[in-house]
């Protein structure tokens, strides 16, 4: 192997190398996020049908911030691969509030659980 196509694929072992770490500091995909330990004791005393009118309003929350979550991972991943790289910390990162609600909702849906299944 002559020293042009040696220093060829070392620059192509390179390119790959920081294109993949560029990409491990992309927005992480929005199942990937672990939720937040949330209490449940706010929703302890609240009636039940309050408890499944605020669930389904922070699922639908949950479901847009997913979706913002997703739209930045793509941009960041297209900035990333195309133009610039480690973009990714200049973009919208959703990731505390996806985490957040999602330790609402476990909370909420242990509380309804817990209490309010039994009652109808």
């Amino acid at each position: 192997m002559s020293q042009i196509n040696l220093e060829r694929v070392i620059m192509k072992k390179g390119i790959i190398v920081i294109t993949l770490a560029t990409l491990v500091g992309c927005a992480a995909a929005p199942s990937s996020i672990q939720p937040a330990s949330v209490s449940r004791i706010p929703y302890t005393t609240m009636a039940c049908r309050n408890v499944e009118m605020l669930l389904a309003q922070e699922i639908s929350n949950l479901e847009g911030l997913s979706g913002e979550q997703r739209a930045s991972r793509n941009w960041v991943l297209a900035l990333s691969l195309l133009i610039i790289p480690r973009i990714g910390a200049l973009t919208d990162n959703q990731e505390d509030e996806i985490a957040q609600s999602k330790g609402k909702i476990i909370a909420m849906q242990d509380e309804f659980t817990r209490r309010c299944l039994d009652d109808d």
